[in-house]
């Protein structure tokens, strides 16, 4: 049995493939192999190169976050029930805290020249940051 394609939570399943494992069914051209080695998120690739990886998703690191939430420490924030909306479309469960990590996985990419995130985030550890930013999550 061939090994399956992971990102993050997600275990790919594509149609014609017999092992069907998997808890995510990717629907376009299936993946063959990962991003180059010196890519930072590693994403499966089809055989035409593209990313086997919905846009809409906030494990995207280029993900367009269409709703947000009030946040004291940055103005904004991606909503915690807009980011978790993808992962129930997908029938995927997902904890808070986790989903959390991915949350602030895309706010660490796509703020790397903000001096506010850069500034906050310093010396912070995932837990403290989660804390700060949602603290009606429980981290433990």
């Amino acid at each position: 049995m061939a090994e399956k394609f992971t990102y993050g939570p997600l275990v790919y399943n594509y149609f014609g493939e017999e092992d069907d494992s998997g808890n995510y069914w990717w629907t376009g051209d299936p993946p063959v192999a990962y991003e180059e080695d010196s890519g930072v998120f590693r994403i499966p690739v089809c055989v035409n190169g593209n990313q086997c990886l919905p846009g809409d998703t906030i494990l995207h690191p280029n993900c367009t976050v269409e709703e947000w939430d009030d946040c004291t420490v940055f103005g904004q924030k991606p909503s915690l029930q807009w980011c978790r909306e993808w992962f129930e479309d997908n029938f995927l469960i997902i904890d808070d805290k986790t989903l959390c990590k991915y949350i602030l996985r895309w706010m660490w990419w796509n703020k790397q020249s903000d001096e506010d995130w850069l500034t906050w985030s310093a010396g912070k550890t995932t837990p403290e940051m989660i804390e700060e930013l949602w603290p009606d999550v429980t981290t433990s």
